[in-house]
């Protein structure tokens, strides 16, 4: 049976909603990342697994800040430039090199 465009989109979106499955993602994605060289400035934060459910996704808790606020980017000495440079790189060679794309909830 082939599936409406619209339809497959429902599908995908509902299994975002999934936090068992966002917590997979989460873990394939480090497993893809985690020795690349290339990329070495992507950080995973680690899935707590035994205290995720379908309705609530439990990770490690990292301090950040927004790429647009340029305050914080020049107090902590970070390049912009090279954190944009940086997820796109990522985000092309999810979908160019190993055909899976997860953008995460934070971004």
């Amino acid at each position: 049976m082939v599936l409406s465009l619209g339809a497959q989109f429902g599908q995908l979106l509902y299994a975002e909603i999934d936090y068992v499955a966002e917590g997979a993602n989460a873990r394939r994605f480090s497993e893809l990342y985690a020795q690349d060289v290339a990329i070495a400035d992507v950080f995973v934060p680690k899935v707590y697994s035994e205290l995720t459910t379908r309705k609530l996704l439990t990770m490690e808790w990292v301090d950040g800040f927004r790429l647009t606020d340029s305050e914080s980017l020049e107090a902590n000495n970070l390049d912009k430039k090279k954190l944009v440079d940086t997820l796109v790189q990522c985000s092309l060679r999810q979908i160019l090199e190993n055909g899976f794309f997860h953008a995460g909830m934070n971004l």
